[in-house]
C-alpha cells in the first residue's frame, strides 16, 4: 500500500516532544504534516499565534494543520483558517451543561493502554448519561463543521464510552450513522487513529458504505513510529487507499 498521509503529529509547540525542525526532518521516514492543539497554554492561543505556528513549521518545509479543540477552542478567522493546510477538530471533554464538563483524560489513557484499567467505568454504564453524551457530541461536532469549517473529525470515538469495552454497545448504529452522515455531507474526512485505536471496525465499514472519506492520524506527541494499528485497522474494515484524504483534500472551508 502507497504511504498514506499522517496528518495528525504534535510537536513542542503544544504537548509534543519533538521540535519543528526534527518533526521536518521525519518527513522523509513517510509523509507527515503537524497539527498542534488549538488552544495550548502560552503558545498557541491566538490567531496571530496560530499564524506564526504556520509560518515557522512551513518555512522548514512542512503541512501545516492544528488539532482544534472542539467545545472548547475560540473561533478563528476566516484568513487563518486559509492559512492552515487543514484543520483536525477533535473532543477532549464535553460540557453536557453549562458547568458540566466530562473530560475524557482518564478514558483516553485506558485507550491507549497507559493504564491497566478504566476507574470511572461504572459512572459511564449509566444509559441517561451515555445518551447525554452522545447527543452533545453530535452537537459540539456539527458546530465545529458548520462554525468553524473543520475537515478532519480526529479520533471521533476516543471517550468514556469507547473506554467501557464494547463499542457497538456504547456506540448504537443509529448514532454513528448521524455522526457519519454530518460528516459525509460536509466532505469531512473520519481520523483512523493510531494512538487510541478508533473508531472501531464496525463504525468504520458502516462509514465506508455511506460515502464517507477518511484521514491517518498517528498522533504521536514522541518519535515517528510505524502505524502497525493503523494499518490494521485500514485492513479489517476493508478501506481502500482513494479513500483517504492528502492535506490538499481536507483543507479547511
Amino acid at each position: 500500500m502507497t504511504a498514506l498521509f499522517d496528518h495528525h503529529v504534535h510537536s513542542d509547540r503544544s504537548d509534543g516532544t519533538v521540535s519543528l525542525a526534527d518533526r521536518a526532518a521525519t518527513v522523509r521516514v513517510r509523509p507527515h504534516g503537524v497539527s498542534d492543539h488549538f488552544p495550548w497554554r502560552d503558545t498557541l492561543r491566538t490567531d496571530d499565534d496560530v499564524l506564526r505556528y504556520v509560518a515557522d513549521a512551513s518555512a522548514l518545509g512542512l503541512r501545516v494543520g492544528i488539532e482544534y479543540d472542539l467545545g472548547v477552542a475560540p473561533p478563528l478567522r476566516q484568513t487563518t483558517r486559509e492559512a492552515l493546510d487543514y484543520v483536525i477538530g477533535a473532543l477532549h471533554q464535553i460540557e453536557l451543561a453549562p458547568g458540566e464538563w466530562i473530560r475524557y483524560d482518564d478514558a483516553g489513557a485506558f485507550l491507549k493502554g497507559r493504564t491497566r484499567s478504566f476507574g470511572e467505568a461504572a459512572r459511564f454504564m449509566d444509559a441517561a448519561l451515555a445518551a447525554r453524551i452522545r447527543e452533545r457530541t453530535l452537537d459540539v461536532v456539527r458546530a465545529g463543521i458548520e462554525r468553524d469549517g473543520i475537515g478532519i473529525l480526529g479520533h471521533a470515538t476516543m471517550g468514556p464510552l469507547a473506554a467501557l469495552g464494547d463499542p457497538e454497545a456504547a456506540y448504537p448504529a443509529e448514532w454513528q450513522e448521524r455522526l457519519i452522515d454530518l460528516c459525509v455531507a460536509a466532505s469531512v474526512a473520519i481520523e483512523v487513529n493510531e494512538a487510541y485505536g478508533v473508531p472501531h471496525r464496525e463504525f468504520l465499514e458502516r462509514a465506508a458504505r455511506r460515502g464517507a472519506v477518511f484521514s491517518v492520524g498517528s498522533d504521536t506527541h514522541f518519535e515517528l513510529r510505524p502505524l502497525d494499528r493503523t494499518m490494521a485497522m485500514i485492513a479489517a474494515a476493508g478501506l481502500a487507499t482513494v479513500r483517504f484524504v492528502s492535506p490538499e483534500r481536507a483543507r479547511p472551508r
